[in-house]
């Protein structure tokens, strides 16, 4: 028997890993989307239990629980055989030839642990600022609990290869011996928010980068999880993940400060929301009671309220909305 070519691969070059929370309509355009070609494999990590019998041509784990964005990678990682993993939010497309282009681009780039795909909005404008950022320092998570906006990417977007610290995973492709190498995504970042963060910070210090590879496109939509989620899930694993990490990556001193600060920020605001509300909270009462809950959060060691830390936390996200 001939070996088999290089145009019929006997295993996928590269296995995307669909981190899938009650998105389904967002996950079936991706599915759609996902190209017929035995070189790319699509493993789907249902964590909200709702595709049963929706999808035929792609392989759905279901774990049972929501395993967090992390956790789902991880299992996933287990279940394929590609040297290439690339990790998806449900809530991205492939522009067509983007995978095919991501091939190229590691062989192109040997050097390099994993590439950072394009990411652009349906008009498509680029979301580089969001999605392309150095690893924050204290300062930098400091001042984002106190809720004022900081470390962005930069305003012009990179040239091709330039090594990018920290990429947000909504689509992130990985040589899968880096993945392994570092024990893949921190599971303790659950279910959401900062294990991203966590990773970059782990490539960088194990000598690893990853860069940018504009010329794999994909469309991604922003900022869909928090609606589901709800104000004040969202605030109060955002800032208790924002601490976890200084924790691990910084001080016990930092993370302590962090929490201070952050209980400090949600007194402040509370009474601002009559004059003005939250961007992303649905309503002024919404937002009040989010913000009480990110205080009892702080104040509390993230032991309040209780609705909020219940484990395994079932109804929370699992796909990676950047941190």
């Amino acid at each position: 028997m001939e070996p088999p070519s290089q145009d019929c691969p006997s295993r996928p070059l590269l296995a995307g890993i669909a981190v899938h929370w009650h998105g389904d309509e967002e996950l079936l355009e991706l599915v759609a989307s996902w190209p017929d070609d035995s070189r790319f494999e699509l493993i789907v990590v249902d964590n909200s239990g709702s595709l049963a019998g929706r999808i035929s041509d792609t392989q759905v784990y279901e774990p049972g629980r929501n395993l967090g964005f992390g956790g789902a990678v991880n299992a996933a990682l287990r279940l394929v055989e590609a040297p290439t993993v690339l990790v998806l939010n449900s809530d991205v497309r492939p522009a067509p030839g983007a995978l095919e282009s991501l091939l190229e681009g590691l062989e192109h780039h040997p050097e390099a642990a994993g590439l950072v795909p394009r990411l652009t909005s349906a008009d498509g404008s680029t979301q580089h600022r969001w999605q392309l950022r150095p690893l924050p320092s204290a300062s930098t998570l400091l001042l984002q609990c106190l809720m004022i906006p900081a470390g962005q990417g930069p305003k012009i977007e990179p040239a091709a290869g330039t090594p990018i610290e920290q990429p947000a995973a909504a689509v992130l492709a990985l040589r899968r011996s880096a993945l392994e190498a570092i024990g893949g995504f921190d599971e303790t970042f659950f279910p959401a928010w900062f294990e991203d963060v966590d990773l970059a910070r782990r490539l960088r210090d194990s000598g690893r980068e990853v860069v940018y590879w504009p010329a794999a496109t994909f469309e991604h939509g922003l900022g869909a999880t928090v609606s589901k989620l709800g104000y004040g899930r969202f605030l109060w694993i955002y800032y208790r993940n924002l601490e976890r990490y200084l924790h691990k990556h910084h001080s016990k001193t930092m993370a302590l400060l962090a929490r201070t600060l952050t209980a400090a920020a949600a007194t402040a605001r509370i009474p601002l929301v009559a004059v003005r509300k939250p961007s992303r909270a649905s309503s002024r009462r919404t937002a009040v009671s989010g913000l009480t809950g990110l205080l009892l959060g702080a104040l509390s060691g993230w032991r309040l309220p209780r609705a909020y830390r219940r484990e395994p936390l079932e109804d929370l996200p699992s796909e990676s909305p950047g941190s």
